[in-house]
């Protein structure tokens, strides 16, 4: 992979790690600000709480997994399968440039 194309996905998960970690603060301020007195449990609220809770935890996985990305890209091994040291397919990398694995290990983790 040149620079230039190393450049633009470094670009690319920068951008996905800003608006990752925005989201990630606007889903905590609306969990901390639902609570109810003890008194006064509302169950929409508390499954609308639940949800974010999960939907931040996803969140913040993916962060997690574009942070690792970009170390990858710092360390020269970007693009680079971490289960088989195979290429990642250039495909795949536009689609999700944060991902660890090639479409094969994928797959073998997904049906294990």
């Amino acid at each position: 992979m040149n620079k230039k194309e190393l450049n633009r996905y470094r670009n690319r998960l920068l951008q996905i790690r800003e608006r990752l970690t925005g989201a990630i603060g606007r889903m905590s301020e609306i969990v901390l600000t639902d609570d109810q007195p003890p008194e006064e449990h509302d169950r929409k609220v508390s499954e609308n709480s639940e949800k974010e809770l999960v939907l931040e935890h996803d969140e913040e996985t993916i962060r997690r997994q574009v942070m690792e990305a970009l170390d990858r890209l710092d360390r020269g091994m970007f693009g680079t399968c971490q289960n088989c040291s195979g290429p990642i397919g250039r495909e795949r990398l536009d689609a999700m440039p944060f991902t660890p694995y090639c479409v094969g290990c994928e797959q073998k983790f997904e049906v294990t």
